[in-house]
């Protein structure tokens, strides 16, 4: 039996406040190895920063795009669990532990997703950007469940945990924030196993967001056409939609 290796992957660019933040929260917490794929200005200050972490490797983006981080990322990791946290302190560290426990619990799990309408969000509704993002992600979310037959709740939240093999099978081709609503489309597609979790968003503590909406809606509604002509792949092994409740453990 392969003895399953959780490798935390944060992509970053121009977070290096944050990430002095988030970095000694997350190596106090958990014992795993965390990748910082990075495009700042400040590149260098942000490598000799992570070098200071155990268990830390730093890596140069060399394309651009959150999508295409991932996707670097996934090839130089050493884990065959990847859990994808953003560096902008959005998400809370104690919340990775709810993603990786499915999976260490159930086998046949394949992708567990973290979703802020279960678990609250404090930045959702900040202001009338957030709000449009909010409504379009409620769309995305519609179609999707439609498309597969869930009851999805958030599809484009960066905090998730998914196999290594899993992902790379997927053959992700975004290569900006419409990844994740791809991943977890593919994911259904092909016929692996996801489930959500609740988990909390906080208000980014520095900086802003790297989401344009002129400049990336188009993305969104191009991905969006496509996920309604995926074609669902059938699997030997029987593949399950579950639910996550709050009674129930």
């Amino acid at each position: 039996m392969v003895k399953m290796q959780v490798e935390i992957i944060i992509p970053s660019k121009n977070e290096l406040e944050n990430l002095k933040i988030i970095m000694p929260i997350v190596r106090r917490l958990y014992n795993f190895n965390i990748l910082v794929i990075d495009k700042s200005n400040n590149f260098k200050e942000v490598k000799k920063f992570c070098e200071k972490f155990k268990k830390t490797r730093y890596f140069f983006q060399k394309t651009n795009g959150k999508g295409n981080a991932m996707k670097e990322a996934s090839q130089k990791a050493k884990g065959n669990i990847l859990v994808f946290f953003d560096a902008d302190c959005s998400h809370d560290a104690g919340d990775i532990k709810k993603l990786i426990k499915p999976l260490m619990k159930d086998k046949r799990l394949d992708h567990v997703g973290g979703s802020r309408m279960r678990g609250g969000s404090d930045e959702l509704f900040a202001d009338k950007q957030h709000f449009f993002r909010l409504f379009g992600s409620l769309i995305i979310n519609y179609v999707i469940n439609l498309k597969f037959n869930t009851n999805l709740t958030d599809s484009q939240n960066g905090l998730r945990a998914i196999k290594k093999s899993v992902f790379k099978s997927c053959k992700i081709l975004s290569r900006h924030t419409s990844i994740e609503m791809e991943l977890v489309s593919k994911t259904l597609a092909y016929g692996y196993n996801y489930i959500e979790v609740p988990t909390h968003e906080w208000k980014r503590k520095f900086g802003v967001s790297k989401i344009n909406l002129i400049k990336h809606s188009w993305a969104y509604c191009y991905q969006l056409l496509k996920i309604c002509f995926y074609k669902k792949k059938k699997k030997k092994i029987k593949s399950f939609y579950k639910e996550s409740s709050w009674y129930k453990k």
